[in-house]
């Protein structure tokens, strides 16, 4: 099977070097039918189907590789994902449908659900009449006790056994190692904090954009417009430091950052750059706060995060200044 993959891969990179998109599409195909759990595969697949001209397969791929992230826990490539169906097609509601539902998905939230709106007031009741109670049963009469019935005396018990010996503990010194904590990078907390109708708010506004190897994304200095989230590829946060740039942080697929801008305001307090190749969803300050007029809740959900982001930077300062 590998001699298979490793030749299908050398085929399929031929073709598209070449611009044969209908033969890379059927080497594709193939290494599908190898691994039908790639939803890579699936979204090279819809890439590939595009460029061939065929939309109407484009959009069944990217269907499929959009199930097989969200169904992983990858939220943020199945939001991409479905922005690639409505770029395509955008009259596809489903696609709105399904990307809008993506927080309520059990292997997104870790199966918590998101939290339900605010419940509305309870009407008010109707004054109730006092009704006076029921008489209470008259008592039934006393049935006469059944004769005492002679039950045989049982034999007297016999003299236990005298219990076993216990036997030998024996003592194990056990050194147990504790794993160390890592916290994990995952934008999916972020997202099970919203309701659905916030949820739907906000990927809605979202605008997928490319950004090549070592482009820069942020710049330190600059105001804040836009907050990302990182569908493919990764990001390295620098900040200078005493003239010199140092590395704070380096982002990986489904990490979001710039928020802290937004939120307090003032110049962006580090550059991010492109690790390699990397795609994200941009969120415009613009349609942040007009989603946050409808929706005030949002706000204090950010906030959070951003203290957390903030604690987590100050820390890294502590360590690169000693």
């Amino acid at each position: 099977m590998a001699n298979k993959k490793e030749q299908l891969s050398s085929d399929l990179a031929k073709f598209v070097e070449q611009s044969q998109w209908a033969k890379a599409v059927q080497a594709q195909q193939a290494l599908i039918d190898l691994e039908p759990t790639n939803s890579n595969y699936f979204l090279r697949m819809g890439d590939y189907n595009v460029k061939a001209g065929n939309k109407a397969a484009a959009v069944k791929t990217y269907y499929q590789a959009a199930d097989l992230f969200v169904k992983a826990g990858f939220a943020v490539k199945g939001i991409a994902t479905y922005k690639m169906i409505l770029r395509v097609a955008p009259d596809e509601k489903q696609a709105t449908e399904l990307m809008r539902a993506i927080n309520s998905n059990p292997a997104v939230t870790g199966g918590a659900p998101p939290p339900p709106p605010a419940p509305e007031p309870a009407p008010a009741l109707a004054p109730q009449v006092e009704l006076a109670p029921p008489p209470p049963p008259a008592p039934a009469p006393a049935a006469a006790p059944p004769p005492p019935i002679e039950m045989p005396q049982p034999p007297p018990p016999a003299a236990p056994a005298p219990p076993p010996e216990p036997a030998p503990v024996i003592e194990l010194e056990l050194e147990i190692e504790a794993a160390p904590v890592q916290e994990k990078k995952d934008i999916n907390p972020l997202f099970a904090a919203f309701s659905k109708e916030e949820f739907g708010a906000i990927v809605d506004k979202l605008e997928p954009v490319e950004f090549m190897a070592g482009e820069r994304i942020i710049a330190e200095g600059d105001e804040g417009d836009a907050m990302y989230l990182i569908s493919s590829g990764g990001g390295r946060v620098v900040k200078e430091v005493e003239g010199q740039e140092l590395t704070l942080d380096n982002l990986a697929e489904g990490e979001f950052f710039g928020e802290m801008s937004l939120l307090v305001g003032g110049p962006r307090s580090a550059s991010v750059f492109a690790a390699t190749n990397t795609e994200v969803l941009r969120l415009k300050s613009s349609d942040l706060f007009e989603i946050m007029k409808k929706y005030p809740r949002i706000e204090s959900v950010l906030e959070e995060f951003y203290e957390k982001r903030s604690k987590a930077t100050r820390q890294k300062m502590k360590e690169i200044r000693k």
